[in-house]
């Protein structure tokens, strides 16, 4: 028994395409009654879920309803705990966001106050090395034999090496934006350099 009406599925009654389980509508499905995509649980509406039985996306837990959860039982978004309604809690029956730790000390702010402030807006900008998703249809043969998992994940992340020169960059930096990242709570200049290399007073 087959009737799957997509391309390339290993199951029964698959609507989309290279689906290995069961009554699945979307696409790279390899669990059953997926209606999303890349899903490798079973029961997810949403995409990219590990778990099962999830409504949100990026899920790696079991009945959650927001994103981006490792935990279960979530309707929050980013909890790596359990029965969360909260955002960005790793403990379990949390309603609020908790205060985060910056530089190694708790401090008044939440994740939320982090990703509005100034200061991460202006350290997304500073040199990194990066990783970039490359997709199956351009691998190269010699990535394809690096990288065999690419038949079942759709393709590969792909680890580019850009040259750091980050001090440089902070030195260029207006004195405004100096201050904006120094202001952060908890401001530590020994543990800044540590992590990113940069010293603050040079």
């Amino acid at each position: 028994m087959n009737t799957n009406s997509g391309d390339c599925n290993t199951g029964d009654y698959n609507v989309g395409n290279y689906n290995s389980g069961h009554y699945n509508v979307g696409n790279y499905n390899s669990g059953h009654w997926n209606s999303g995509n890349w899903n490798s649980g079973n029961r997810n509406s949403g995409d990219w879920n590990s778990g099962n039985r999830n409504s949100g996306h990026w899920n790696s837990g079991d009945y959650n309803n927001g994103d981006c959860n490792s935990g279960d039982w979530n309707s929050g978004d980013y909890n790596s705990g359990d029965w969360n309604s909260g955002d960005y809690n790793n403990g379990c029956f949390n309603t609020e966001s908790p205060k985060i730790f910056l530089f190694n000390k708790l401090s008044d702010w939440t994740y939320q106050d982090w990703l509005k402030s100034d200061a991460r807006d202006i350290l997304t900008k500073c040199p990194l090395n990066v990783f970039t998703w490359i997709n199956k249809e351009v691998m190269t043969d010699e990535e394809k034999r690096l990288h065999p998992e690419y038949s079942t994940t759709g393709g590969f992340l792909k680890y580019i090496k850009k040259e750091s020169k980050r001090q440089e960059w902070w030195n260029n930096l207006s004195s405004s934006d100096k201050d904006a990242v120094m202001s952060l709570p908890n401001f530590d200049k020994e543990i800044f350099r540590e992590i990113t290399g940069i010293d603050v007073e040079i």
